[in-house]
């Protein structure tokens, strides 16, 4: 009887100790913005999904989130500085403009995918401020490191 009268004091302490370990954990988890990726695979082929995605990236930046819009496929024409992005979408007169600058003015980050930036024949210098190639590091780390990623 002493014998498990002493098992359960040792497992409470170590319960305990273990407690505040694990809430010291969330604690400093909750001190860090979540990350965001917002993946955006159309541009003028589906003009419904682009704004959505952009507006929704905007949406989550403002709320706190630290939020990248990763783009590949036809996505990456989003980010091309020869597109006017001056297009609208039903009845709303703010233009993709509008909500590409709204973004990436609250902090968002644009990356792009090296594959597909290539097969559209975009480099570095062919993009627009504040957009950029990714490297296959970066975007296993991006996509390793999101609490959250939106699909359009």
């Amino acid at each position: 009887m002493k014998k498990l009268a002493v098992v359960c004091v040792v497992l409470t302490i170590v319960a305990t100790s273990c407690s505040q370990v694990f809430a010291d954990d969330v604690a400093a988890d909750t001190n860090k913005p979540q990350q965001a990726v917002v993946h955006l695979s159309h541009f003028t082929d589906d003009l419904h999904r682009c704004f959505m995605a952009v507006k929704l990236g905007t949406l989550m930046q403002k709320s706190g989130a630290q939020v990248t819009l990763f783009l590949d496929l036809e996505g990456v024409r989003l980010a091309e500085r020869r597109q006017t992005l001056d297009m609208t979408w039903g009845s709303n007169p703010t233009t993709l403009a509008e909500h590409y600058k709204n973004f990436t003015g609250a902090g968002g980050k644009v990356l792009l995918c090296p594959h597909c930036a290539h097969s559209a024949h975009l480099g570095d210098m062919s993009l627009k401020q504040n957009a950029e190639i990714a490297s296959e590091q970066v975007l296993g780390k991006m996509l390793m490191d999101a609490d959250k990623i939106l699909d359009y």
